[in-house]
């Protein structure tokens, strides 16, 4: 019996004796031409990647129509960040029975990653493709989330496949009786859990503080990313950081006195003063803005809180 993660290419998952997922394959994988057969075939890696995760993260009954990946990157994190917003923005936009699964991924290597966030159908106000490329979903409570990255044709399906619910479920801006927007779940239990507290009230799982993630940035930039768990992206910065402090600090102070060149007097080491400062604080804004995007697990989840994998029954 041919399972996804057994399948070496996905038209195996459309015919022949498939093991029951909860996936629906012949939607998550029509295509009709070359270009279509190219993004069907990255789907099915990333849905390969992000398989585990979901089957944890869905509910009893709850089916799986489509997959696609996207970040969502605004103009302060790529001027302050750069191309690594791209790659901590990686999302899989998982469209299910019940709601849009945002699983945080690998940009290389399509692998989920630790965060996942969930917008429940009743959230949606509309949703767009528009002509910059992206694919633009407006919730209830005002809040646009701008998805780049997503291939055209996926982003036409996911207009079109939303377009009768949105219908469905539009309700006036502020109703109270709809979910505002976009809900963090624990990484544990994949419950909501709304805020960021210190744990998961529902199976007591611990989250990484976002104010120590920022306090750990501004003692030395990338620390903080590492104890988030962005490691590649904290060695940069301390490497980035590192270079600074020798060439500004460390070198003036173990180089020799030339009797020929003025000392270093206080007006430059007031500068360098706060060029470093600017440098710390806004590595520590930055970590903790990246840091509330969702809850980050601290330890391993609790014993029974971890929910069983969907079974195919289901």
């Amino acid at each position: 019996m041919i399972t996804l993660q057994s399948a070496r290419k996905y038209e195996e998952l459309l015919t022949g004796e498939v093991e029951p997922a909860p996936y629906e394959y012949a939607t998550m994988f029509k295509a009709d031409g070359f270009f279509a057969r190219q993004q069907a075939k990255k789907r099915f890696v990333l849905l390969k990647g992000v398989d585990a995760k979901l089957r944890r993260v869905l509910r009893a009954g709850e089916r799986v129509y489509y997959v696609t990946s996207g970040t969502t990157v605004t103009i302060a994190e790529h001027f302050f960040v750069g191309w690594m917003a791209n790659y901590l923005n990686m999302r899989a936009l998982v469209f299910t029975t019940e709601r849009v699964l945002l699983v945080q991924i690998d940009g290389g290597k399509k692998k989920a990653g630790a965060l996942v966030a969930q917008i429940p159908y009743t959230s949606l106000a509309s949703v767009k493709s528009t002509w910059t490329g992206a694919c633009r979903i407006k919730l209830m409570d005002r809040s646009q989330h701008h998805f780049v990255s997503v291939p055209k044709a996926d982003r036409k399906f996911i207009a079109d496949f939303l377009a009768d619910i949105v219908q469905g479920t539009a309700a006036p801006f502020g109703s109270g009786a709809r979910p505002a927007g976009v809900e963090n779940l624990c990484p544990h239990c994949f419950t909501h859990v709304p805020g960021h507290p210190a744990a998961c009230p529902a199976c007591t799982g611990a989250f990484k503080s976002p104010n120590r993630a920022g306090l750990l940035s501004f003692f030395f930039p990338g620390i903080g990313d590492w104890y988030l768990g962005h490691r590649g992206f904290a060695v940069m910065e301390m490497l980035s950081s590192g270079f600074l402090w020798l060439v500004l600090v460390i070198t003036p102070l173990l180089a020799p006195a030339d009797p020929e060149m003025p000392p270093l007097n206080a007006g430059y080491w007031g500068t360098v003063a706060l060029i470093l400062l600017a440098g710390h604080s806004l590595d520590a804004v930055m970590t903790r803005h990246f840091a509330l995007k969702g809850h980050h697990p601290h330890g391993p989840a609790p014993a029974g809180g971890m929910p069983p994998l969907v079974s195919p029954a289901r």
